[in-house]
């Protein structure tokens, strides 16, 4: 399946890597780090197939020290990869859409990646 995702973007996304943690149905969780993030959502890859349109609980830690942002995520599309490592290894490059999330905190990611964009050496200093 080919993505054909990024000419609908809304919101720029940059090379941000912050941990995730992902609050999937049947009550379990999956930890990872983001492979992009914006205003409207992030990129994940990760080893287990969520099916599109479902909705997840997200945390997601732009600093060490802070307190994490929380919303839901939709996804929105995922592609299927081999890890290049292992045999037999099967990710899935997921991205989620979020729902739920408070201006506040969309705000706070979208200063983030207009930092980096903008070249700037540190955009959570400070804030």
């Amino acid at each position: 399946m080919s993505w054909e995702g990024i000419e609908k973007r809304r919101f720029v996304r940059a090379n941000f890597p912050c941990t995730i943690v992902i609050h999937a149905p049947k009550e379990h969780t999956v930890s990872t780090h983001t492979e992009n993030i914006g205003a409207g959502g992030i990129r994940v890859l990760i080893e287990e197939r969520l099916d599109i349109g479902i909705i997840v609980g997200l945390e997601i830690y732009l600093y060490e020290a802070r307190e994490p942002v929380t919303c839901q995520g939709k996804v929105v599309w995922l592609v299927q990869k081999e890890s290049l490592y292992r045999k037999h290894l099967i990710f899935f490059d997921t991205g989620f859409e979020f729902q739920e999330i408070k201006e506040a905190d969309r705000l706070k990611i979208k200063n983030i990646i207009e930092a980096i964009v903008l070249g700037k050496n540190d955009p959570g200093k400070n804030k």
